[in-house]
């Protein structure tokens, strides 16, 4: 009975350290063009830009799970607006969500790449910053966000912004939260085509 008993806990047990915390899923946004690794499924919404007197839409999805959100922008700049400043675009966009949290560290943007999806998938050029500090509420936060720039042979580019803004806890080392599997499954299940 005690050995049943034993078995049958155990079982549980090695049952509730192979569940999942997170809801992983693949998300196709065909009307933004790109697909992304979400831990619970993303809900939609739609804010206007304006920069430098015109307007732009950018449609963010986005996840939240306990106290992180996993979220991707997109702004659609048609082939007709040949009047945007992309650098200046860009840096409004940084500027926006450095703004999120205050902090008094210095901000420089690494250098990466983004895979496309399909085959065969090349890489984009993107600027990827990290920044820990006070949210609004007084908590710490961690911001790690990237910027990737999409230009379509038809002319229209595509301003993508994935980011995850997540509470720190517990002074949890920043190397540690980076090389988490949440960050390692969002950062790289992120694919413009």
């Amino acid at each position: 009975m005690l050995l049943k008993l034993f078995t049958s806990i155990l079982i549980g047990l090695s049952l509730t350290a192979c569940t999942p915390s997170l809801d992983w899923r693949t998300v196709r946004s065909d009307d933004l063009m790109y697909e992304a690794l979400y831990p619970g499924k993303p809900s939609r919404a739609e804010k206007t830009i304006i920069f430098n007197n015109q307007k732009l839409t950018m449609t963010m999805e986005a996840s939240r799970v306990n106290d992180t959100l996993f979220a991707v922008g997109v702004i659609n700049i048609p082939a007709t607006a040949k009047t945007i400043d992309l650098k200046s675009l860009k840096d409004f966009l940084q500027n926006g969500m450095l703004s999120n949290l205050k902090t008094d560290q210095a901000v420089n943007p690494t250098m990466i790449s983004v895979k496309t999806a399909g085959q065969p998938s090349y890489d984009l050029p993107a600027q990827e910053w990290l920044l820990q500090g006070l949210g609004p509420d007084g908590q710490q936060r961690l911001l790690r966000f990237r910027v990737v720039q999409r230009n379509l042979p038809d002319g229209q580019i595509q301003i993508y912004q994935q980011s995850i803004l997540q509470v720190i806890k517990n002074n949890a080392p920043i190397e540690k939260i980076l090389r988490s599997d949440e960050h390692e499954m969002f950062f790289t299940g992120f694919k413009p085509y």
